[in-house]
């Protein structure tokens, strides 16, 4: 499926205008889910089985569909089915009112979006090495389609009611599938013999990374970071809620979040080239927990949402650093490989394991002392990654790039 009679000739414009559409799809109805989740009565560890869900088809229906896609090279087509499909089931959120039939419409609908983001994201990174674009400056339009999104949304559906961000979003999803006809596919289709190498390889360098103590920090410390992520995506919205703070303040919160993105994502490159990459994670690790902590001690609206933008500072730190942290010490025959494993850690098992857990820990404990779980967790990971610096791990030479 190449590109036809898309209007927008540049590389640049059509990846940028993909990116602040899916991103701004997104803003418009991620930060809300799990507060309309409370508003039906559902409890904290029904709505941490919910938010599982969505981890539990990351880690393992989503790298199944995409490694599909990228052997038939059905790119284009699994990416607007993925967008189609799903914006089509929001309309039916509109119906369910008790947590069975909510679970069995969220799994059909996580099963639908698992390939979305990694195509998706796959398709831009190509494109922009293809005609040899900065990703970072391509990203960062999603970022603030994202925060535009959240801020606007919240008020609307404030006014208006949660049964209207099911309609409009739903039809926002138009737009989305047109910039996504822009994107361009692979030139070739991987072999089946190729694609069962690939993804045998994802199983047995596990045990290769483990060999190489610098990529083993990296991905414990990625493992610890899904957990508090997990957390604050899941429970934020809703804990703001508890404090008095409406959908307005739900938007607010998630998209003063992105902003704050922005200029981090624009001069992080200056700043891991003054104090380097490792330190310059270990110090996003750390913000995040700081700020997490404070969720737990914070006690009015708008101080979580100040928290909020060191969190999403923090949020991109990591995010670059830890992209070049892999690429740097993975031979490019095993670079895919291994962030499909850094991802699968953070997004699939990371919220799989603690996200009922939590949940049920909120109804138990409240949700303070969750918060503050994970923001230990978080400060574990920069644990994680000075013990690595101290022990220069990061110095020596990649074992894996020797292969």
């Amino acid at each position: 499926m190449a590109t036809v009679n898309f209007p927008v000739r540049s590389p640049y414009w059509r990846a940028a205008l993909f990116y602040f559409g899916l991103w701004g799809l997104m803003g418009a109805q991620m930060p809300f889910f799990n507060v309309y989740y409370a508003h039906l009565g559902l409890n904290g560890l029904q709505i941490g089985i919910l938010s599982a869900a969505f981890a539990l088809m990351t880690l393992f229906v989503g790298p199944a569909l995409s490694l599909l896609a990228d052997r038939r090279r059905w790119q284009k087509r699994m990416l607007l089915i993925s967008i189609g499909s799903t914006g089509g089931l929001l309309i039916l959120f509109i119906f369910p009112r008790t947590f069975g039939p909510l679970l069995i419409l969220v799994l059909v609908r996580a099963v639908l979006f698992s390939p979305m983001m990694s195509v998706g994201d796959g398709m831009v990174a190509r494109m922009a090495g293809r005609y040899r674009i900065d990703y970072g400056k391509l990203r960062l339009w999603g970022s603030l389609s994202f925060a535009l999104a959240a801020l606007v949304c919240g008020g609307l559906w404030e006014r208006w009611g949660f049964q209207a961000m099911f309609i409009v979003t739903s039809l926002l999803t138009l737009p989305v599938l047109w910039t996504a006809t822009g994107l361009e596919e692979s030139t070739t289709a991987v072999a089946a013999s190729g694609a069962f190498t690939a993804s045998t390889t994802a199983v047995s360098t596990l045990r290769d990374v483990r060999r190489d103590r610098g990529l083993f920090a990296i991905l414990a410390a990625v493992f610890l970071i899904g957990i508090a992520e997990g957390v604050y995506s899941t429970f934020s919205g809703v804990y703001l809620n508890t404090l008095g703070g409406g959908q307005f303040w739900v938007g607010a919160l998630f998209g003063l979040s992105a902003l704050a993105e922005l200029p981090a994502m624009h001069y992080s490159g200056a700043l891991f080239r003054k104090l380097g990459k490792p330190l310059g994670v270990l110090l996003a690790y750390a913000l995040i927990g700081l700020s997490l902590i404070g969720y737990g001690l914070a006690r009015q609206p708008w101080l979580v949402l100040v928290l909020a933008m060191f969190k999403g500072v923090g949020f991109a730190l990591y995010f670059v650093g830890n992209v070049n942290l892999v690429d740097e010490r993975a031979p490019e025959s095993l670079v895919s490989t291994l962030q499909s494993l850094m991802n699968a850690a953070s997004r699939g098992l990371a919220p799989l394991i603690t996200l009922p857990l939590g949940g049920r820990l909120a109804d138990v404990l409240g949700l303070p002392l969750v918060f503050g779980g994970a923001g230990i967790a978080a400060l574990l990971a920069a644990g994680v990654v000075g013990v690595a610096i101290l022990g220069r791990q990061f110095e020596v030479k990649p074992l894996l790039a020797e292969e």
